[in-house]
This record gives structure tokens, C-alpha cells and sequence, in this order.
């Protein structure tokens, strides 16, 4: 079973309501859900949906058709009706003119509904959510848990007629919807499951730098990585971490390599916009070997761009941001669930390394959530790399070491003074301009640089490495892609993918092996200019075939992926 809804509106009308809702009332029957949310940069108004994919196996990526179209204005009929599959069902509130009816388009009583049973035309909502249950025929009665859960602070009183109002709709439903839907789950059924929860791509990643014990976290908001801020803060008192709104992105990470040179794991959240301001500061955490995390949830630009889509245009900015010389590292999770992995690797690998590490995720990566097995937290281990001893003393910050990384003390341990600076600094961390040791620190920061690409994950194969055509993608576009070599093989084709979450310093090898035994080779990227393929190719000379390029903000599919692939006539 593998089931689309498409929920649209206004902003303020509850659309996200109702996507969370549908949401949870299939995960907790034992479902895996796949959630985008599209909105426009304004606080009221517009055209927003959100499209939620339901199927009883796990999935990565959302799709181009829907089955279920649920339509609050006007504008969230005519949309998304092009993309209604034959014999879809469309569910408008009856108040919207619509007049190009057939037997699969329900103008259902929704606000009517919800004013006369419930007293109030905010429970709307529930009114969809039993309209939709309804036209695919899955119990009404499931729901009901997942209402009392949502409305439960608002009382009992609200969640009860909430109740009712979706049980209500869902008979009127019954009632007076002639058409047929192709879905019926009356019948399919999963089982109850208590063992999955549900996450953004933010969540997650807060999730896992929580539990790499981050104890400082300073952010000025910027969409799409504010809700990864708000959901630190919210458990700041509980796991004892200090968190700060700044004044600008320049002194959040100031703020926060001064938090690291105490000792504290530190992290900032930003997008592009932000990070720009933050390139100075950058350069200050390379020269001064201080480990701190940044989060760049990327949005297109440039300027302010489209703040609430999404986009992978900013990897060649990350790996070579800042004036100067020094060695970073650059990540991108594939995935929801591998976003808590890399917050969990990029604090322990800018620890062990003393250097700064990116986390490029993205809007479609922030915003959209799925159903995840129960995270272990057990298995989390906390690397603080490299720290003095007895023996370091007299203690020297900056110590040349055969590998480049000093063993590090913080300000306040007894009998050390521990100096940093932003300028050239001798080994114990006083400003010179002697020639000699310049070249000695230079060379310093470039030995750490193999044993960081030996510390990294080489990219993931998903097929044979003796396929005729390889697809290269990194971050977000793992599930799309994936599923786009599932479909092309399934068509007869010999294709695999590799995929790249670690992206900077390159690890080379397995690259170099399966590029150069494809007969094709196509680099898949959200950008217009295939940033990672020019990194490849600075990298290791290697050039892939053709490009894919997606940057209109919208969230890559697999059905995007094979057309653009046999448009072109590559598959």
C-alpha cells in the first residue's frame, strides 16, 4: 500500500493541524508516513498544503501524485488538481465555488459541520481528518486517541467535541460521497505499534546534539533552522544546557567558540544568510583550533532568496568559507534519522580534530517528518578527543604534534594558563610573526587533514558497483534518488547510486573505483551549477557524464529523477 494526501489552504487555517493528526493516526496503527510541508514566506494567507505519504513499508521521500486531495480555499482545489491521480478524490469545504464536478469531488460540510456540532469553526480540522478516513474507509474510532493527544491541553471538553465533530463528518461522508476511492483500508491493516515515533529532520538533529551532550547552543532565528533551536531550548533546564537568542549570527558564534575554549560542546544554528555573517568568526575557530558545530539549514538564494524552500547551494561556500588556510569538516544527512547520527559524529569528529564542522541540512530536511523506529541512545559515544595530561607541563595550547592536534586543557584547570589567539601564535599560544613558525603552524593544520578523511564514512553503494550507470547524490536527496533506482531497475535497467554524507575533506576511493567503470555516470544535485560534481572533480579529475539539477525550491521525487533521466535519453 503506498497512499498520497494532499492537505491544502490558507496559512491559519490549520493545515499542518490536519497533516500531524492523519499523521499519527497511521503510525500509530502501525504505518510508515512520509510528511512535506509547502508554505510561502507570509504569516496569514497564501497557498500552503501538506502532503502526507502513508505506506506499509518504510519511505524516504515524498511523491509527485496524489490520491487525496483535502481543499479549505479555492486555490487548494485548482493547484494541486493536475497532480490528482485518475479516480482521485478531491474533499472542498462546500462554501468554495467550485463547479467542474465529477463523481470523485465531494464538497463536504466541513465548517458547517464543525460550527453545529462542535460550536466553533476552528474544528474544522477534525472535520477533515473524518472526511478523509472516511473516503478511504479506515475506522474512525482509531482517531480518537490522536485527538484526545492533540487537544489534550486545551481540555477535556475540546477534545471531546473535537470527537465529535470528526465522527460526524465521517458519517455525513458516508452519507453523501457517491464516488469510489482506489484505496480501500477497511481491510489492510498493520499492527498497533508502540515502538515508533515521529521527527522532523530538526528534531532529530537537536535530538542527537543533545545527546553528544552539547552544553551551549546560540542562534539568531532564521528559517529553516529555528525549530532546531526552539527544540533545545525547550529541554535546556532538563539536560542543564545553555542556550541564547544573540543579537546577530557574528555573535552567536562568537559566543559559542567562547563557550568551546571552556570547554563546553558548543553548537549554532543558521541558514545561508546567517552563515555568511558568520565567516569571520569561522576563521577565528580554524586559527585558534576551537571545535564548534554548525548547523546551515540551506534555503535558495542568494539575498533572502525563497526563506521557506529548500535547496543544496551552499557546499562549495561551506568548504572554503573564510580567509585563509585551515582544515573542516563537511556533512550532509542523508536522512531524518541519520540527522540525530551526524549531530552525534560532528561534535565528537570537531572534538577529536579540534576544528570547526558543518552540518549542511536543508528546508526539505528540517521541515518534513516521518515515522522512525525508537532511537537507542545507549549506543551514543562522546569523543573529547585529545586532552592534557600530568605530564604536559609546562602546557603548550599549541603544541607541534606528528599528527597536528595538541592536547587541549580549558581556562581554570590548576597550574595551567591556557592562551589563545587569533593571530599567528607560537606553542603556547603568544602572537609572533617569525617566518619559520608560521610555516610550522600552517603545515600544523594540514596534517590533521588525513587522518580526518580516514575518520569519515566513505559514500554509501545502494546496488552494484558494476552497474552501467552510477547516480552520485549527496544529503537529502538519498531517499528520492534511492527510490529512483528501485523504479529504473525495476524497468530493466542496470543503475546504482552513491551517495555522499560526508563530503568534506573527500574520501576518494571508492568513488574513483565504481566512476570509472560506469559506462555513465550522472551527478543528481539541488543547485543549477553541480556543486558537489566541480568538488569531485577538484578532487580527483574524475567527471561525471551528465547532470541532473533541481532548484525551483520543491523537494526532489524519484518519479522527478527517471523522467528527467528518459527525457534526456540517459535511461
Amino acid at each position: 500500500m503506498d497512499i498520497s494526501f494532499n492537505i491544502g489552504g490558507m496559512a491559519g487555517q490549520g493545515i499542518d493541524t490536519i497533516g500531524d493528526m492523519l499523521t499519527q493516526v497511521f503510525v500509530r496503527t502501525g504505518f510508515y508516513t512520509f510528511t512535506v510541508k509547502d508554505f510561502e514566506s507570509r504569516i496569514r494567507g497564501g497557498y500552503n498544503f501538506t502532503q502526507v505519504r502513508v505506506s506499509d513499508v518504510p519511505v524516504h521521500a515524498p511523491v509527485d501524485h496524489m490520491d487525496v486531495i483535502v481543499a479549505l480555499t479555492h486555490d487548494a482545489v485548482v493547484g494541486p488538481r493536475p497532480r490528482l491521480v485518475d479516480g482521485g478524490v478531491i474533499i472542498f469545504d462546500d462554501t468554495i465555488a467550485f463547479d467542474d464536478l465529477e463523481p470523485c469531488h465531494f464538497p463536504a460540510p466541513l465548517s458547517r459541520t464543525a460550527k453545529e456540532v462542535g460550536g466553533s469553526v476552528r474544528m474544522t480540522n477534525a472535520a477533515a481528518l473524518g472526511a478523509l478516513l472516511s473516503v478511504v474507509r479506515f475506522p474512525v474510532d482509531l482517531a480518537e486517541e490522536v485527538l484526545g493527544h492533540v487537544f489534550a491541553r486545551k481540555g477535556e471538553e475540546v477534545v471531546e467535541k473535537n470527537v465529535l465533530v470528526a465522527k460526524r463528518m465521517y458519517e455525513v461522508t458516508q452519507e453523501r460521497f457517491s464516488g469510489e476511492c482506489r484505496h480501500d483500508l477497511s481491510t489492510v491493516r498493520c499492527g498497533p505499534s508502540t515502538d515508533r515515533l515521529v521527527l522532523t529532520g530538526n528534531q532529530a538533529l537537536a535530538l542527537g546534539a543533545i545527546a553528544a551532550n552539547v552544553k551551549w547552543v546560540s542562534a539568531y532565528p532564521m528559517s529553516p533552522s529555528t525549530s532546531a533551536f526552539q527544540e533545545v531550548v525547550a529541554r535546556a533546564h532538563e539536560f542543564r544546557i545553555g542556550t541564547l537568542q544573540t543579537e546577530d549570527e557574528i555573535a552567536a558564534l562568537c559566543m559559542a567558540i567562547g563557550a568551546s575554549y571552556a570547554g563546553a560542546r558548543t553548537m549554532v544554528t543558521t541558514s545561508g544568510g546567517g552563515f555568511s555573517l558568520m565567516v569571520e568568526a569561522l576563521g577565528l575557530a580554524g586559527m585558534t583550533e576551537t571545535p564548534v558545530v554548525i548547523y546551515n539549514a540551506q534555503r535558495p538564494g542568494p539575498s533572502t532568496g525563497l526563506p521557506t524552500r529548500t535547496e543544496q547551494s551552499d557546499l562549495l561556500f561551506s568548504v572554503f568559507a573564510s580567509q585563509g588556510e585551515f582544515p573542516r569538516v563537511v556533512l550532509a544527512p542523508r536522512s531524518i534519522r541519520d540527522a540525530f547520527d551526524t549531530a552525534v559524529r560532528a561534535f565528537n569528529l570537531a572534538d577529536r580534530f579540534q576544528v570547526p564542522v558543518v552540518i549542511l541540512g536543508d528546508q526539505f530536511l528540517a521541515d518534513s517528518s516521518m515515522a522512525l523506529p525508537l532511537i537507542d541512545v545507549s549506543t551514543v559515544r562522546v569523543d573529547r578527543g585529545v586532552l592534557a595530561g600530568d605530564d604536559d607541563t609546562p602546557y603548550l595550547r599549541y603544541r607541534l604534534t606528528d599528527d597536528g592536534v595538541s592536547p587541549r586543557a580549558f581556562p581554570g584547570e590548576p597550574g595551567r594558563v591556557v592562551v589563545a589567539s587569533g593571530n599567528t601564535h607560537l606553542e603556547d599560544g603568544h602572537i609572533t610573526e617569525d617566518p619559520a613558525i608560521r610555516d610550522a603552524m600552517a603545515e600544523k593544520f594540514l596534517k590533521k587533514v588525513p587522518a580526518i578523511r580516514d575518520a569519515l564514512r566513505p559514500p554509501e553503494l545502494y546496488g552494484s558497483e558494476d552497474a552501467d550507470m552510477v547516480l552520485v547524490s549527496w544529503g537529502s536527496t538519498w531517499g528520492a534518488v534511492r527510490e529512483a533506482v528501485d523504479l529504473l531497475r525495476a524497468g530493466g535497467q542496470s543503475v546504482c547510486q552513491l551517495h555522499f554524507t560526508d563530503l568534506y575533506p573527500l574520501r576518494t576511493a571508492l568513488l574513483r573505483e565504481v566512476l570509472s567503470g560506469a559506462s555513465v555516470s550522472v551527478s543528481i544535485e539541488q543547485n543549477a551549477t553541480s556543486q558537489f560534481a566541480a568538488l569531485v572533480s577538484m578532487e580527483t579529475g574524475l567527471m561525471c557524464d551528465h547532470h541532473l539539477n533541481k532548484y525551483d525550491g520543491r523537494p526532489m521525487t524519484a518519479r522527478w529523477v527517471v523522467d528527467r533521466l528518459q527525457g534526456a535519453g540517459i535511461a
